[in-house]
């Protein structure tokens, strides 16, 4: 974003006057018109002096609870400020990168820009430069797909400070942004034994954002890495006691040379849109087959998945007869007495208010308020026939995702909330089986004591619950 742009855009959020803000910097209203109509920038010896003097009007002006919020629409990639000095020194550094691209504009015509390598160390420097660049490049005037790659190791003690304390913002930009993941497993287990709630959550809340694949490599890569093709490199090291250092890189031919190599690298994909699965599953159906010769463990059901769904359920919902009858005969093995079986009250009165019970690869099934009940009444065999250790009400706010733990194999499934665009994510661990039961143990998530008759209790407050809205 050019500097008048950004300066125009501030004035606009702190809601004051440019004459307001040309006072405090000791410039006329017509000398600030110039700089943000892009006639004229400040002089290079008066840069620094005038970042300073802009950003703490701005932080005077804005600073608060969750000030980032106000900031969120022209920085997509933002975190929360913890101080009003945090927010000056953002806002510091956002205008002299802004000021930086200008000056580099108007003297060489933006060939610096080709040809830039800029390196930055340190957790509070990285944290907000990393904000500034990968803002600018989402909300750029380009049409150009944002097609991220990475393997930064996020869960890495030496990055605390940095990564997790990011947000991002559902910006009409990132709708068609896929973001690559490089990871092997050894590696993954090993960095989340103290952020297993962090990885998991993490990896369902970046679906509603960008659309998100991850990518199983054997070898490691031998650097850590966030590249947005044909824009730029952010490369991180740790060279000096662990201290972070962040390198980016705009050469363009350096990027193309990036971008070959890892096509060659050697990595399999385990995330697939239902589209994908639907797809492999018609011509061979024997997939689904192969995944129930492992034994399924556990289920964690945090949305309404409908696994007790019939073939009559599925008539009317497009699809072929072989992908319906694979996902009904996996439904009916994974509801196999031998299942521990956790359902989120949460997802159970979702069902009950909203009637959608999902089916992988088909979407939502709606059941009129009448059908909601019968079909919670099929739920009453299940719980006769288990053991009442098998079948487990959580209680508590959990990520709306469903974990299928089978043997030596974690599938994630996530659906977004038009119950459109699905993802399935296969990872060949046992990693988020054992995050979740952690979970549960370490933060006390009230596991209830199943029985018949709490599942009778919990049919008679749906039934009445339905009856009060007129359903």
């Amino acid at each position: 974003m050019k500097t008048g742009k950004l300066l125009e855009e501030l004035i606009d959020i702190a809601q004051t006057t440019k004459t307001d803000f040309a006072i405090s910097m000791n410039m006329t209203p017509s000398g600030l018109s110039k700089i943000l109509k892009g006639g004229r920038l400040p002089l290079l010896k008066e840069k620094g002096e005038f970042n300073r003097k802009a950003a703490a009007y701005f932080a005077d002006a804005l600073y608060g609870h969750s000030c980032y919020l106000k900031l969120i629409h022209i920085f997509p990639v933002i975190y929360d400020f913890n101080s009003r000095y945090e927010l000056d020194n953002f806002l510091s550094y956002a205008l002299e990168y802004a000021f930086d691209e200008d000056f580099d504009e108007e003297n060489y015509g933006n060939l610096s820009l080709c040809n830039r390598k800029s390196s930055f160390m340190g957790n509070k420097t990285i944290l907000n430069m990393f904000c500034v660049f990968v803002s600018n490049y989402i909300i750029g005037d380009h049409d150009m797909p944002l097609e991220f790659y990475s393997n930064i190791p996020f869960f890495d003690r030496a990055y605390s400070d940095i990564f997790p304390r990011i947000k991002i913002s559902n910006s009409r930009k990132l709708e068609r942004a896929v973001f690559n993941y490089f990871f092997n497993i050894p590696a993954i287990e090993a960095s989340t034994s103290d952020y297993n709630i962090v990885l998991f959550s993490s990896i369902v809340k970046a679906q509603e954002y960008v659309d998100l694949n991850f990518w199983e490599i054997t070898k490691e890569i031998n650097c850590s890495f966030l590249f947005l093709k044909g824009q730029f490199l952010l490369l991180f090291s740790l060279p000096l006691d662990r201290v972070p250092l962040m390198t980016l890189v705009t050469d363009k031919g350096y990027l193309n040379i990036f971008s070959d190599a890892l096509v060659k690298k050697e990595a399999k994909k385990i995330s697939y849109s239902g589209r994908e699965v639907a797809a492999a599953l018609e011509i061979d159906p024997s997939i689904l087959s192969r995944l129930m010769d492992k034994r399924v463990d556990v289920v964690y059901n945090f949305i309404p998945i409908g696994y007790l769904v019939r073939e009559k359920d599925l008539e009317f919902v497009e699809g072929r007869k072989v992908s319906k009858r694979a996902i009904l005969e996996f439904f009916h093995r994974v509801m196999d007495k031998e299942t521990i079986f956790f359902m989120a009250a949460n997802a159970m009165f979702e069902f009950g208010t909203v009637g959608k019970a999902v089916v992988p690869l088909f979407g939502a099934i709606d059941f009129s308020p009448k059908e909601r009940i019968q079909y919670l009444q099929r739920f009453n065999k299940l719980i006769n026939d288990k053991s009442s250790d098998k079948i487990r009400a959580l209680n508590g706010e959990q990520p709306k995702a469903a974990v299928i733990c089978l043997q030596g194999l974690n599938v994630i499934y996530m659906i977004d909330q038009e119950y459109k665009n699905e993802k399935i994510h296969c990872f060949e661990t046992n990693l988020f089986q054992n995050i979740i039961g952690r979970q549960i143990a370490k933060y006390a998530i009230k596991v209830l004591e199943f029985s018949p008759e709490l599942w009778q209790a919990y049919l008679n407050e749906v039934t009445k619950k339905l009856e009060r809205i007129g359903l």
